[in-house]
């Protein structure tokens, strides 16, 4: 894939590069416990279907999992969650600073 090297697509999903799957599937479960709906925001939800419809879910859960196990947060994106937190946000992506609490929730 040119416009992203060393991540993958089929018919039905994408796959990014193994440098970053940990990040890329702490992202999507720190959404999934932001965005619970009820507030005017869909409620975004990881299951392990790709065939959701219209439904907000969000990616294959038990490969968000083994992404957030297999790549844990290293430096550089240690420094961006406190970056993110002390410039724009003002709070964290909790599973930067605790990947174990991913199992812990959806384990």
């Amino acid at each position: 894939m040119a416009e992203a090297p060393g991540c993958y697509t089929d018919a039905d999903s994408f796959e990014p590069r193994d440098a970053v799957k940990g990040d890329v599937a702490r992202m999507i479960l720190y959404m999934a416990i932001r965005y619970e709906g009820g507030d005017g925001w869909p409620d975004l939800e990881p299951n392990d279907s790709v065939s959701n419809g219209s439904t907000p879910r969000l990616g294959r859960l038990s490969k968000l999992l083994a992404w957030n196990d297999q790549d844990p947060p290293d430096t550089f994106e240690k420094r961006r969650n406190q970056r993110i937190y002390e410039r724009w946000q003002g709070n964290r992506n909790p599973f930067v600073d605790h990947p174990e609490w991913a199992r812990s929730i959806w384990g």
